[in-house]
C-alpha cells in the first residue's frame, strides 16, 4: 500500500508496482486482495477520491 500511496499522482500499472516491490503481478494482486479485501483498482480509486 505504501507504494500506491507514493504513486497516486501517476498512472499506476500492476506490472510496474509488482516489479518495484519484487513480486509477480499475480502474486501481488492476490496478496493485496487477501490483506485489503478489495482489488487494487478499487483501492486506488478510493484513495484518489480521498485526496480531492
Amino acid at each position: 500500500m505504501w507504494w500506491i500511496e507514493k504513486h497516486l499522482d501517476y498512472e499506476i500499472r500492476l506490472g510496474k508496482m509488482a516489479a518495484d516491490v519484487h513480486l509477480s503481478k499475480s502474486y501481488a494482486s492476490r496478496i493485496f486482495h487477501q490483506e485489503i479485501d478489495s482489488n487494487i483498482t478499487n483501492y486506488i480509486t478510493v484513495q484518489r477520491l480521498k485526496q480531492d
